[in-house]
């Protein structure tokens, strides 16, 4: 029997589903773990949409392209639609694209759209915290020490530039800075910064009071005095350079 595909709604979604799915069997558990997300990310940014975010569960990379349009194949993406966020993610026993990434962006969208694609995937990966399950803050550390590290600086100045380093190095370091803009200098002055502005460098000296570079001194020397024993780096090192 050709599967159908079915929908429910919760407080803050609405998931659609197909018949015989690994989504439709775990879908009590991902309906809980995104509510779980979306209070988190909504706590954090003081902000709540109108809007329901509508997902998308499909079976394979080639089932989000063909439902959504998208140009190419990918686990999941996002459409940053403020009347209709919606988000189309692979949902089966190996790959399960739920959990904040992509529900920050539906949500951010509407009070956090930075015209930086480095700041706007950083806020991303702030939520996530981790990359392959290495916490961005020790990716960052491992990239300093074997001088793969990419400075913040530029990617946040050059769309080109960003797109042109790895993912596994770009996101979790913009992720690891997201976080010290954050922790350190609150939610109000970050979500000031996410707005679509051109003069990054004047942007950033205005709302911080400090130069991007300087931030970004701090945030270096932040990453260097946090503590980590050999073994931890080591096995850091093993699980990033082996993909």
């Amino acid at each position: 029997m050709e599967a159908v595909w079915k929908e429910v709604e919760t407080e803050h979604y609405t998931f659609h589903y197909k018949t015989g799915s690994v989504a439709e069997k775990e879908l009590q558990q991902v309906i809980e773990l995104q509510e779980s997300c979306y209070k988190e990310i909504t706590d954090k940014l003081k902000f709540v949409p109108e809007k329901k975010i509508i997902y998308w569960l499909c079976d394979t990379r080639t089932e989000v392209m063909e439902i959504s349009g998208f140009e190419y194949e990918t686990n999941g993406v996002t459409f940053l639609d403020r009347e209709n966020p919606t988000i189309y993610a692979v949902y089966n026993e190996e790959v399960k694209c739920v959990g904040f990434h992509e529900d920050v962006h539906a949500i951010s969208c509407e009070c956090a759209w930075s015209g930086s694609i480095a700041l706007f995937e950083g806020l991303a990966m702030y939520f996530d915290k981790e990359w392959w399950r290495i916490p961005n803050e020790l990716c960052t550390r491992v990239y300093i020490e074997d001088e793969k590290y990419e400075k913040p600086i530029l990617m946040i100045l050059a769309d080109e530039y960003f797109y042109g380093i790895e993912d596994k190095i770009s996101y979790p370091i913009m992720g690891a800075f997201t976080a010290f803009l954050l922790d350190n200098y609150g939610i109000d002055k970050y979500k000031e910064l996410c707005r679509d502005y051109d003069e990054w460098e004047q942007t950033f000296q205005s709302i911080y009071e400090k130069s991007l570079q300087t931030l970004e001194d701090e945030f270096v020397r932040m990453i260097l005095s946090q503590t980590y024993s050999p073994q931890q780096l080591e096995n850091a090192r093993k699980e990033l350079y082996a993909r």
